[in-house]
């Protein structure tokens, strides 16, 4: 690809918009463009006029950025003597264009996000513009002639048969209809009989009912969720009153929830942000405003219990689950569930089929108002015997309805079965096969002697191929497995075997097996591959996986990650590396290959802990089965930390004290500290005050040991905090300040902290407004003087060093919440937005709650009684669910506080639902609810007991429990 030239033109606003300029320039050097700008040039040699005269000219893009100074001066409404640069480019620019018979190829205007498209000049208004840095890749794809969507070759006309108006042309393995998106089509198995009365229901939901906009068929495995759907899809679904409709399994590899919203709003055509949040919020804002049929198939691996890099083996007798394992994986995920029950207007409308139910659609037993489920049963028996007729087998419906009753007219069991009694070699296609089988039992035992009975049935090269294909987690293609596939004699195909192509119509025919004829892949009902996969040996399995690490090793590096699904041969790689034992060796690929990019690039943290968990053979309760132990202490970090960004610290505590255990072991002190540290702050945030002190005056210790300063003052920072919501006020300030010292003395071209300290200030100031307000004057102006300074400090850092985002959040939050509390409302609006839209930028879950509280607080001052529910109650469900104690305990308060309080614009009060009834009876259902809210409140706010507990929360707890008695 030939180099592609570029000049930038911009004025010299201030320093930091010339830093910007800088990092623009030193992106597009880094990604290929050669890019000139001034702040390379020391001083020209033929002088600047010239340098700028040449630089436009030899160039093959001017990217011209747009502000208000750039604009005033190139219209020249500047003041005589300023801007002389930009006056001459512009000159340059005009003359350019005006050359080029007013036609602009060269000339691209860019705005930062706080530009305006009114500071672009009149000779450019007509050109493509962009926002940088969100349209960067758009701007990078202009410049280097990459165009996203490329134009096809014109074909020939197709000659059309017309069609009555209702009426569509239908192949379930075509795509279906013009304008679905089917993205990953169920691969059918032939005859699909009954399920009339479960077709009408679904039926009369999508067409019929107003209230429910979120519908769930929930089963076990094997009773025909997936082609229920599929089949009710295609055949009862009408494209003219359904125009979009999207069908998405999650049992594909790469179909995660995020991926899944990201996808949807691409096909939809709306525009897809960076934030995770401000996706889910387009999506339902497209759900809102046109009709829109999502089915998400196989939604239980979305939940945590099905979450891990093994969910593809687990089976249904594995279902003894806390209740945690009901959540989404993906906090986004409950919030989007949520929503499309609740949101009024909502035109989309959902289907979901699942092994489990979300408790986010059932958080306390009863479903939500806008979602309903029904539980799929097992077939009629008429639609049994029609469906062997079907399938070519021979018995009166007597003998099919016996046959079948034995197996619970389980459907995936009766679909083997059906295939077995087709291939016995005595009576083929004879209903009396099916009398050699009788057995007792649950559904379970039954489904598991069916298939049994047909697994033992295949020759034992498609046993072994069968059980090869089992290993693979999803769909598979013909050369893959021509490529692994080895005969039960151990030779590759063309040995003493049947063709492998002939193995696998034989697996087809018999119902084990699935192809998709679209996509031309294999696939195994997800009974069917665990079964498979246990019937291998422990040397057949190793063996298969030795050679699928064989295969993926084979598959070319991309020359550049730029979607995580770049990244799906290398997990498969990783994958099979770990089940063939070779833990070490996919450790050491996960860090080369994986890390960085899954953690740093698309902050896919749920992959990351699903690779990582893969190690810990034994669970979590002993360290990963690795060789070396310098190896098991990086991954048990490496999990920890990626289990506090994702809002699970409660799972990080364990492994960062085995990770501790090692460090003892092995008298490595500095390093203790550190883990020392970082165990205690997560103790604190789940409420271990006692824990987290203790550990945090031992990281102090040790670190005085080893004369390190640096370490030794994080201790004193992270204490100090803890003494603050122990309310022990005078020795969280000597802590605090102890710290302050050290961090001053590295200053922010070497620190982060300088910042942290303030903001750790601005909050023990803001918990002292709570315990003393009749200080909260001076203590309030304390606070918001230091998230000011923590605000600047950051800042420092960012040009003295890097950009520290959480820093921001950190600042914002804290200056807003102050703000808020002294009733500056219009500065408290300004920073918690700020706070909550960067929160979500880097999806920093651990703050995430504070910030809508203070919102809620907020809104609440405002007037806006809606919005104040929302936020509390989505404040609430981060807590619950991420198990934050001490955040919890605040959330609680002010919904016991929100509960008592009548909205003056409505009569119901804030918190209850609006309804009918007495007065009287309003009043006792909204003290119970704030009794509830207060008790739980105190019960979070104990943590430990006193004097290891949240003291100010505690003792407001109690005041509003005496208060409603």
């Amino acid at each position: 690809m030939k180099k592609t030239i570029v000049f930038i033109s911009y004025s010299h606003d201030s320093p930091e918009h010339a830093n910007r300029i800088l990092e623009l320039a030193n992106r597009l050097r880094a990604d290929g463009i050669d890019v000139t700008i001034d702040q390379y040039v020391t001083s020209p040699a033929e002088g600047w006029p010239k340098w700028m005269d040449r630089q436009i000219t030899n160039s093959d893009f001017v990217l011209v950025a747009c502000t208000e100074t750039y604009y005033r001066r190139v219209m020249g409404e500047e003041e005589q003597g300023k801007g002389l640069g930009i006056k001459w480019e512009s000159t340059i620019t005009y003359q350019d264009i005006y050359d080029a018979n007013s036609e602009n190829t060269k000339f691209i205007p860019i705005l930062f996000e706080d530009g305006k498209t009114d500071f672009i000049p009149k000779p450019l208004k007509g050109a493509t513009f962009y926002f940088l840095p969100k349209q960067y890749e758009d701007l990078y794809r202009r410049l280097t002639n990459q165009p996203k969507i490329q134009k096809p070759e014109l074909g020939q006309i197709k000659k059309l048969e017309s069609l009555p108006a209702l009426e569509r042309k239908t192949d379930f393995f075509e795509g279906t209809v013009a304008g679905w998106h089917l993205a990953h089509p169920y691969p059918m198995p032939p005859n699909f009989t009954g399920r009339a009365a479960e077709r009408a229901l679904l039926t009369r939901w999508l067409t019929e009912d107003s209230q429910n906009r979120l519908f769930i068929l929930c089963a076990l495995g094997g009773f025909g969720k997936s082609a229920l759907a599929w089949h009710w899809l295609t055949n009862d679904v009408d494209p003219q009153e359904w125009p979009k409709v999207l069908w998405w399994s999650f049992y594909e590899g790469d179909a995660s929830f995020e991926h899944f919203v990201e996808e949807t709003l691409k096909y939809l055509k709306r525009d897809v942000p960076q934030n995770k949040r401000a996706q889910v919020d387009e999506l339902l804002k497209a759900m809102s405003g046109q009709k829109t049929l999502l089915i998400l198939d196989g939604f239980e691996r979305a939940l945590r219990a099905y979450s891990s890099m093994s969910a593809a083996y687990q089976g249904d007798e594995e279902q003894k689950f806390d209740d945690n394992q009901f959540d989404c994986v993906d906090v986004n995920a409950e919030t989007f569930l949520k929503s499309v029950c609740s949101l009024p207007q909502m035109q989309g409308k959902v289907l979901m089929t699942t092994r489990l139910t979300p408790r986010a659609v059932q958080p306390r037993g009863e479903f939500l108002q806008g979602c309903c489920e029904v539980e799929l049963t097992a077939m009629d028996k008429a639609d049994a015997v029609a469906f062997f007729h079907a399938q070519g087998i021979q018995g009166t419906h007597t003998e099919i309805e016996a046959a079948c009753e034995t197996y619970g007219y389980h459907p995936l069991s009766l679909r083997l079965l059906a295939g077995r009694i087709l291939k016995d070699f005595e009576n083929p296609g004879d209903i009396v096969v099916a009398q050699k089988l009788k057995i007792d039992g649950d559904i379970i035992q039954q489904k598991h002697h069916v298939l049994e009975v047909s697994y033992n049935s295949l020759p034992a090269s498609e046993q072994k191929l069968l059980s090869t294909i089992a290993c693979f987690r999803s769909a598979v293609e013909l050369k893959t497995i021509e490529a692994i596939d080895v005969g039960a004699d151990g030779i590759r195909p063309g040995g003493h075997r049947p063709p492998l192509q002939t193995e696998l119509h034989d697996l087809v025919d018999r119902g084990l097996l699935h192809f998709d004829d679209k996509n031309k892949k294999f696939d195994l009902h997800p009974i069917v591959r665990r079964y498979a996969y246990d019937r291998l040996t422990a040397a057949d399995r190793t063996g298969a996986h030795e050679r699928l690490v064989n295969y993926f090793a084979a598959v070319p590096k991309p020359e550049k990650v730029e979607k995580l699904e770049d990244l799906a041969p290398v997990i498969e790689l990783y994958h099979h590396m770990v089940r063939a034992g070779n833990l070490d060796e996919a450790l050491k690929l996960f860090y080369d290959r994986l890390q960085k990019a899954i953690y740093y690039q698309f902050g896919a943290y749920q992959l990351q802990v699903e690779l990582l968990r893969a190690l810990f053979l034994d669970d979590e309760d002993k360290p990963p089965r690795l060789k070396r132990e310098d190896y098991q202490r990086w991954t048990l970090n490496e999990l920890g930390n990626t289990y506090v960004v994702s809002g699970q610290s409660r799972r990080s505590v364990p492994l960062f004290e085995m990770q501790n255990n090692i460090c003892e072991k092995q008298g490595d002190k500095k390093n203790l500290a550190i883990t020392l540290g970082n165990m205690a702050t997560q103790q604190l945030v789940i409420g271990a005050l006692s824990a987290a002190e203790r550990n945090l005056r031992r990281q102090i210790d040790l670190c005085r040991e080893i004369a390190d300063e640096g370490v030794e003052a994080a201790g004193h920072l992270e204490l100090g905090r803890v003494l603050s919501y122990r309310s022990v006020w005078q020795e969280a300030e000597q802590e605090l300040s102890i710290a302050e010292r050290v961090f001053d003395k590295y200053g922010a071209g070497q620190t982060n902290y300088v910042s942290v300290i303030r903001a750790y200030h601005a909050q023990r100031f803001l918990l002292m407004v709570r315990s003393n307000p009749q200080s909260s004057i001076e203590n309030l102006k304390s606070s918001i003087e230091y998230a000011k300074l923590a605000l600047e400090l950051a800042d420092e850092v960012t040009r003295r060093n890097a950009r520290i985002p959480r820093d921001y959040v950190r600042a914002y939050w804290l200056l807003g919440a102050a703000y808020r509390a002294n009733n500056e409302l219009t500065l408290a609006e300004e920073n918690l937005s700020k706070a909550l839209n960067l929160c979500r930028q880097i999806n920093m879950v651990d703050h995430e709650a504070d910030i809508l509280l203070d919102l809620a607080r907020l809104r609440y001052a405002q007037g806006d009684f809606k919005d104040v529910q929302e936020k509390a109650s989505e404040a609430l469900m981060i807590t619950e669910r991420s198990g934050y104690v001490l955040q919890g305990a605040d959330v609680n308060l002010f919904l016991a506080e929100l509960a008592l309080t009548p909205a003056p614009s409505r009569s119901t009060p804030v918190g209850l639902p609006a309804g009918e009834g007495d007065p009287q009876g309003r009043v006792r259902e909204q003290k119970e609810l704030a009794l509830r809210h207060a008790k739980a409140a105190l019960k979070l706010a104990t943590c430990d007991g006193p004097p290891y507990y949240y003291k100010v929360a505690y003792e407001e707890a109690e005041r509003m429990i005496e208060k409603l008695k």
